[in-house]
Parts: structure tokens; sequence; C-alpha cells
């Protein structure tokens, strides 16, 4: 059963095996947030979840505890390793980790660098508890905030759209 590991976990892992970003998508990207992606929203039970045909339950059954992890179907695109929805039994979707096939509303996306992102949210700051992870602040979405983790070399390797209050429910 795979566990929820957040943003920072999945980068790490993506780091460790050589990741140097994603290959970039045949389409233009699709935005993700400030709520959704496509029709796959923060909040949504794990049924409604699968019903929108965009994710895939590889490891079905009920997760110890914390959160269970769908992954996209392929023609969402390419994830970094370890990358999913995460979906809380309680709160629903808590977590949405984007694929080379998104970018948010605003035009962030893989690749670019930490300067880039700040000219576009102005008001990002260092989230712990990693050094190279960033956060966004949804505004008028109390709650939901955008992850970013930068590889050394300062690029955009991960991101996702995050229920603050649900993510931390993930966590063992």
């Amino acid at each position: 059963m795979r566990r929820a590991l957040g943003i920072a976990g999945a980068l790490a892992a993506a780091l460790t095996v050589g990741g140097t970003g994603l290959a970039s998508a045949q389409e233009a990207p699709v935005p993700i947030g400030p709520d959704c992606y496509k029709t796959l929203c923060l909040g949504q039970s794990e049924q409604d979840a699968l019903a929108t045909g965009l994710v895939v339950d590889e490891t079905p059954g009920e997760p110890n505890q914390g959160c269970n992890v769908l992954d996209f179907r392929p023609e969402e695109g390419q994830g970094n390793p370890g990358n999913g929805v995460f979906v809380h039994p309680t709160h629903g979707v808590v977590e949405i980790q984007v694929t080379d096939a998104m970018q948010t509303p605003e035009g962030v996306g893989f690749g670019q660098t930490l300067d880039q992102v700040k000219a576009t949210y102005p008001d990002l700051y260092q989230y712990p508890p990693a050094d190279f992870t960033y956060a966004h602040d949804i505004p008028d979405r109390p709650g939901q905030r955008y992850i970013f983790a930068f590889k050394d070399d300062g690029y955009l390797a991960d991101f996702g759209l995050e229920n603050t209050a649900g993510m931390d429910a993930c966590s063992p």
C-alpha cells in the first residue's frame, strides 16, 4: 500500500533516482487550481475522484492510517515517482500532485526558476521542513495552497495543489 509522502517526499525520491524534470506534454498544459484539475477537486471523496475517470487506484483497499494515493491515467501526463492524488478517508482529496501536462492558472509549470515563480506569486514563502520547498496561499481559498519544490539548480521540479487542513491528516 503506498503511503502519502507529500511533495517534499516525492521530490526527494525523484531526485535520488536522478529525476531532472519531466518530459514536455504534447498538448498545451491544463490548469490545476484553484480548486480542481478538470473535474477532480479538493474535498471529493475517493469514490467521486475515481468517478471522474482521471485517476485509478493501483493499490485498492483501505490504508492502515493516513491517505490512499490514486494515480493519474497515462493520458493525463507523466508525474514524478510517488506522485498522485492523496485521499483521506474523512477529508477526501487533500492534495493533487501535478503531471507534466499541468500548470497553475497563472502559467507556472515545470522548469521555471524560483525567481520566475516568485515573480508570479510575490507572496511565495519557504515551507518547512525542506529548504527547497515553497508555498503560495491561494487568495479567497482559505486553507488551500500550492506547494512548489525546486532542484538544487533552482528549477521547479514538482508542485501540487493542497488542502492544508487535510494534508496534515496524511502523516502517520
